[in-house]
């Protein structure tokens, strides 16, 4: 009985060590098989994926939004990639203003994919505002078929995407595509369907339209569910009954944004793009008729956390996810009240960027909000454990391209 003991433990504390190197509070390395990582150290450089864990990594630009993840068995998934210009936004451009955000994403997303990987999966366009995919003010280059190359579209050369997803295709004629980016990802998503060099979806509300490709079946407890789009939010009407609620929207704005839950075991995450309004509303009731108070473990700040990213409806749900992550790009984000609102219940705080001058602002520096932000300023990263009981958070550097430890947050346990 002791053999079996001692053989269980070891098979435990394997398991943490496989994703995320020995705990925190050690020194030792793991085993250098194959497959095994390091120890994650402040100063050292985050190591690989691993069979078995979440990661979600908030990859930090300052010219935009971009998410890349990696799923239990292996699949990847890629939620925007925006590129805007200079003057549009206040912060320091990462690594510096010699590289464009494009490859800024493609360099960090070539040294995480898993071994093996030229490509990425799924490509998810949450909604068609440039922060998100691209600006024509930032392109220097017009693909053959038309589109301009910046944001998503460029990267696609870099790294390609064999599964594309957005609220519209194949419909886009009834929608308002006028100005901005755009009649470019228009085109880009007809060029790469019809030289089959992708296969392109519309997002469906309700459904697991995002699967594991690889092995599924060893992770039977992981789910990404679809819950909003084009307006619409997978909710109980007033009679109970489980359905799409709200109208389809005709236009390409921040209520339209696509959005998922991610359940691994106990643990539960939520990213709905830059949804506001109604929408965002809704979504805050699949949040108390689905996940429950104190039950999210983490989140992805709907627009930034601009003074309409926290709206009525999240707060008469109680909406209180227990670590909240936040892509900003300007000294408008996030909104102050929003921050101190946040920062009074929630378990931690994590921003890509805050610019200096919100220090001065008279909120907080009253409050010391500064004080109370977990970390900010660089890439973020939350790895969720192999089953999904506990996850770490870190923030990498994102000075240069060595994708260095800056902290590390946890192990936190999944509620």
């Amino acid at each position: 009985m002791k053999r079996l003991f001692l053989a269980l433990s070891i098979v435990a504390l394997l398991s943490v060590t496989y994703c995320n190197g020995a705990p925190k509070a050690s020194k030792k390395k793991s085993a250098k098989a194959k497959g095994s990582s390091e120890v994650v150290k402040v100063g050292k450089v985050l190591p690989a994926w691993n069979q078995g864990c979440l990661d979600i990594h908030f990859i930090n630009s300052g010219r935009g939004e971009c998410c890349f993840y990696i799923l239990p068995d292996g699949t990847t998934l890629l939620v925007d990639a925006g590129e805007i210009k200079t003057s549009i936004t206040s912060v320091a451009q990462r690594p510096n203003d010699k590289v464009r955000p494009y490859m800024v994403y493609a360099n960090y997303i070539k040294h995480f994919l898993p071994e093996g990987r030229k490509a990425i999966d799924y490509c998810l366009a949450t909604h068609l505002h440039i922060d998100h995919i691209g600006s024509a003010e930032c392109a220097t280059e017009t693909a053959p078929a038309g589109y301009l190359k910046s944001g998503l579209l460029a990267l696609y050369d870099e790294v390609p995407y064999k599964i594309v997803l957005d609220s519209m295709y194949p419909s886009y004629d009834s929608y308002e595509i006028v100005g901005g980016f755009s009649p470019s990802w228009v085109k880009f998503v007809e060029w790469g369907v019809k030289s089959k060099k992708f296969t392109a979806e519309q997002f469906e509300v309700g459904i697991e339209q995002i699967n594991m490709l690889y092995n599924a079946k060893k992770h039977k407890n992981f789910s990404i569910f679809n819950i909003c789009a084009n307006g619409m939010v997978w909710g109980k009407d007033k009679s109970g009954n489980v359905r799409p609620l709200g109208k389809p929207l005709t236009t390409l704005s921040n209520p339209a944004s696509c959005g998922f839950h991610i359940r691994y075991g106990a643990f539960d995450y939520l990213a709905c793009g830059d949804l506001t309004s109604s929408p965002q509303n809704r979504a805050a009731y699949y949040f108390r008729d689905f996940i429950g108070e104190g039950n999210l473990d983490a989140f992805k700040c709907h627009h930034h956390m601009a003074p309409n990213s926290w709206g009525s409806g999240m707060i008469k749900s109680n909406f209180n996810p227990r670590y909240i992550f936040n892509n900003c790009f300007a000294a408008s984000q996030p909104n102050p009240e929003k921050l101190a609102y946040v920062l009074g219940w929630a378990d931690g705080y994590f921003a890509s960027n805050i610019h200096p001058a919100v220090a001065d602002i008279p909120l907080v520096k009253e409050q010391k909000l500064l004080n109370k932000i977990t970390a900010y300023n660089g890439h973020m990263v939350l790895r969720v454990m192999p089953g999904g009981e506990e996850f770490y958070i870190y923030m990498l550097d994102d000075s240069n391209f060595e994708y260095r430890v800056k902290s590390i947050h946890g192990p936190y346990k999944s509620k």
